[in-house]
């Protein structure tokens, strides 16, 4: 490649950097965004032993958390500390910064940034780690609020084949067995292929229509069901309650 383009780039890049002096800092808002379209701003500040801290002010994980991210279960915490150590990151009370000689700020400021990137990476994980989260999330939420019940069980249906149900709450009183699986879609075809498994597990030996619920816990921040979903749910007698409504949640205890 011709380096008078490298040059022009970096100068390019240079220009899209904006600084502004704070009391006691200073500001750098740089030309990368985050996932929500917001640029990427860093402070710069002196220590007392004349080293500096690079820091995102506590904005990375702040803002995952408003979009709905949560960093306390045990998925997200090994990504996230993974990251931390790839980069030599630290965070201390949810923020995130790197200190060190002024001489070294190129590299301290590269490390950052990338660190920040790939944190802000989980507003847009893949689905199959998304998913692995949403799940991760929501057997926490059950274990703190101690729904009592069994995770990952394996019910048969009157077909004979085995089914893996995400949650199940015994029978106890007048509260029916509880099944309850856990997804990010809402789909049509997600609703009827549950609507089935049901089906089968409720007209086997062991369970029937009058002791046993079957509930899809559905992620809203992906997707909400369709009116054809509703309508399929409401022929097979499913619940479908979004992880937002936690009231109703609550309610299957």
């Amino acid at each position: 490649m011709d380096s008078s383009l490298v040059d022009d780039y970096l100068n390019w890049l240079k220009g899209q950097y904006s600084i502004e002096q704070l009391n006691g800092s200073q500001e750098i808002v740089t030309p990368f965004t985050n996932s929500i379209g917001d640029n990427i701003t860093i402070y710069v500040s002196s220590n007392s032993d004349g080293k500096i801290t690079l820091t995102d002010d506590f904005d990375t994980i702040g803002d995952l958390e408003m979009m709905g991210i949560n960093f306390d279960t045990i998925v997200r915490k090994k990504y996230l500390n993974s990251i931390l150590n790839n980069y030599n990151v630290q965070c201390v009370n949810k923020e995130l910064f790197v200190m060190g000689d002024k001489i070294e700020f190129p590299e301290m400021k590269q490390r950052l940034m990338q660190a920040i990137i790939r944190i802000d990476d989980l507003l847009m994980t893949r689905k199959e780690n998304y998913t692995s989260f949403f799940k991760s999330d929501v057997y926490q939420f059950f274990e703190k609020n101690d729904f009592g019940g069994l995770k990952t069980y394996r019910p048969y249906g009157e077909s004979g084949n085995n089914y893996v149900v995400d949650y199940t709450i015994p029978l106890k009183g007048n509260r029916p067995f509880r099944f309850i699986n856990f997804t990010n879609t809402s789909s049509f075809s997600t609703i009827a292929m549950a609507g089935a498994m049901y089906g089968d597990i409720a007209t086997g030996s062991e369970y029937n229509l009058s002791n046993s619920e079957f509930v899809i816990i559905y992620n809203s921040q992906v997707s909400r069901p369709s009116h054809k979903s509703i309508n399929i749910a409401q022929r097979y007698d499913l619940k479908l309650i979004s992880w937002e409504d936690k009231s109703k949640i609550m309610a299957l205890k």
